[in-house]
């Protein structure tokens, strides 16, 4: 996990941007086999956080592009809706005490998870739920036996109140993702970069190159063809 944040700040410091799904973590309602009780997601996203804050993408004034995603079957999903809207409140706060509350001022500085992109994986068992007013199951980590039961509106409503407030969370349809997978064999998506321009399989990367077509024109202002 921690190795993840010093890989994550070498490719936001050359420019690059990333997509990580935490849905792996287990959730603070799991025990670990020690017998103590799991840090679960958002602790660990509030590292990531901070590592995104310090590292200026290539070495400029652009904020790191990073994306954060956690299935809906998580059993922290309604921490992980709310963490935002929690720290937007946090900041209004600020804001009414003073502080400057611009992009990049100290109100915003204060508070976390403002570094990163959030999107809840939703699959269609989900979202037919939502249609017929029912409910589906979080699912342990590990054991993967139910530990909560939850409305479905219920949560997309969180989702969209969310939304409409701080721009976050998102979602992010993982049936309709994994039915479009030309890989399937190879694995699962499980993530995209914050674009979502890219969505592919574990560990793997669109590399995007560029050409200068200011290079290309001549001293008489006349775009060289052959040349390019």
């Amino acid at each position: 996990i921690m190795r993840l944040a010093g890989t994550e700040a070498m490719l936001f410091k050359h420019g690059s941007g990333t997509g990580t799904d935490l849905s792996t973590l287990r959730s603070t309602r799991e025990r670990l086999s020690g017998g103590g009780v799991p840090s679960g997601p958002l602790s660990f996203m509030r590292v990531f956080d901070q590592v995104a804050a310090v590292v200026k993408s290539g070495g400029k004034t652009r904020r790191a592009a990073k994306m954060q995603s956690l299935k809906a079957t998580h059993p922290d999903i309604m921490e992980f809706i709310n963490c935002k809207q929690n720290e937007e409140r946090k900041a209004w706060a600020l804001i009414d005490q003073g502080y400057d509350g611009s992009f990049g001022g100290e109100a915003y500085e204060s508070v976390m998870f403002q570094n990163a992109n959030l999107s809840v994986r939703l699959t269609d068992e989900i979202m037919q739920a939502v249609e017929n007013d029912g409910t589906y199951q979080t699912k342990a980590v590990v054991s993967g036996e139910p530990v909560d039961t939850l409305k479905a509106r219920a949560v997309v409503r969180k989702i969209a109140e969310g939304t409409h407030m701080c721009g976050d969370p998102g979602v992010q349809y993982d049936t309709t993702v994994n039915k479009w997978n030309t890989c399937m064999n190879d694995g699962r998506i499980n993530a995209s970069n914050p674009c979502s321009e890219f969505m592919f399989l574990d560990n793997s990367a669109c590399n995007l190159a560029s050409i200068n077509l200011m290079k290309f024109i001549d001293d008489a202002g006349v775009f060289d063809v052959e040349k390019f």
